[in-house]
């Protein structure tokens, strides 16, 4: 009794101390991003509370509207004493033009010109893997889309590193070998966050051995690369190929980096849904994720369809939402018994 007890307080001592680096880490994550930010709106971010900065997702700022937070359903308004309300009122900080102008500049180095291939696709990805959504009105030339102008409102998403959260789905599943495994959750609810661990943890030998891992990153939010470093810790083995596109970088891994799994985020076109095949065809696993919230969400979907017809994916994990970032509700296996009972789930 007296061996369990000791066995017992050294797993709580531990637990403890990993929750702690962890609180510790999401505030300096959200110190890290928001510091990106205009001055007025940075100055009186950083000096909220501990707490809030932990649970913290995004920092939504909308011209001429309170300045607020968010953490999967729940929003916050912050006044300019840094005094934080469940709803707006008339002492919140309001956003003005000048801080969204100020800010999109600041998140862009000082340099738009640099950005303009994310611009195109509505984001700019920062420093430590954050990701910063720009809304306003579209430029087009010749037909094809530029740039983006009058700024309206712009969403900080901020990008989590928390180390164990892939524990579950490394014992349950990668401790048998590894294998193909689709990620579906809705936005917000952890997938890149489960990705990141993953990765870190394959390649640590955290599933028996240290694998050689290939992470296709082609927002920088799983690495977050910067100036040819990688901040966000992947593990010894884990190369990262920054900003190609997912079809594109697949095929390089392939090429020259004989990996044993792949890890990208988001995969949908057709293009992508190809270089996945070409992984499958080459014997590597192939890790990825998909916006879903349930396996018939996914059937409905024609490209979600798609990707699970590649034969690629063994295991689906659905995660359990926003207020639970990358916790797993449920690990399903993709037997070939499924394919028989696909029409009936349509």
């Amino acid at each position: 009794m007296v061996k369990q007890r000791t066995a017992l307080d050294k797993n709580r001592a531990h637990t403890q101390e990993r929750t702690m680096k962890s609180m510790e880490t999401q505030e300096k994550r959200f110190d890290q991003a928001v510091k990106q930010l205009c001055d007025p709106v940075a100055n009186l971010l950083l000096f909220l509370p501990g707490y809030l900065k932990e649970q913290v997702q995004e920092v939504r700022l909308r011209a001429g509207q309170p300045l607020s937070l968010c953490s999967g359903s729940r929003s916050w308004f912050v006044d300019r004493s840094g005094k934080v309300y469940d709803r707006p009122n008339e002492l919140c900080y309001r956003v003005e033009q000048g801080d969204l102008f100020a800010s999109f500049r600041s998140l862009c180095s000082y340099s738009v010109h640099t950005h303009q291939n994310e611009i195109r696709q509505g984001f700019v990805t920062i420093s430590g893997g954050h990701r910063a959504g720009i809304c306003g009105t579209a430029v087009y030339e010749q037909n094809q889309k530029t740039g983006v102008r009058d700024i309206t409102s712009i969403n900080l998403r901020i990008a989590r590193q928390i180390h164990g959260v892939a524990d579950e789905l490394v014992d349950q599943v990668f401790s048998k070998g590894l294998q193909g495994v689709l990620i579906a959750g809705a936005p917000s609810s952890g997938k890149t966050t489960l990705l990141r661990d993953l990765a870190r943890q394959l390649s640590s030998g955290r599933a028996g051995a240290c694998y050689k891992v290939a992470v296709v990153d082609e927002r920088s939010e799983i690495a977050a690369c910067s100036g040819g470093t990688v901040q966000n810790d992947l593990g010894p083995c884990c190369d990262v190929l920054d900003g190609f596109s997912k079809e594109e970088g697949i095929q390089m891994a392939l090429r020259v980096l004989s990996p044993q799994v792949i890890l990208c985020d988001e995969v949908g076109t057709q293009a992508e849904i190809q270089g996945v095949i070409s992984g499958v065809n080459s014997g590597v696993a192939v890790v990825t994720t998909i916006h879903a919230n349930s396996l018939q969400e996914i059937l409905r979907r024609p490209q979600g369809r798609a990707l699970l017809e590649t034969g690629a994916f063994e295991t689906l994990v659905i995660l359990a939402g926003a207020k639970e970032p990358g916790k797993i509700r449920q690990l399903m296996p993709l037997s070939a018994h499924l394919w028989e009972k696909i029409p009936q789930m349509q």
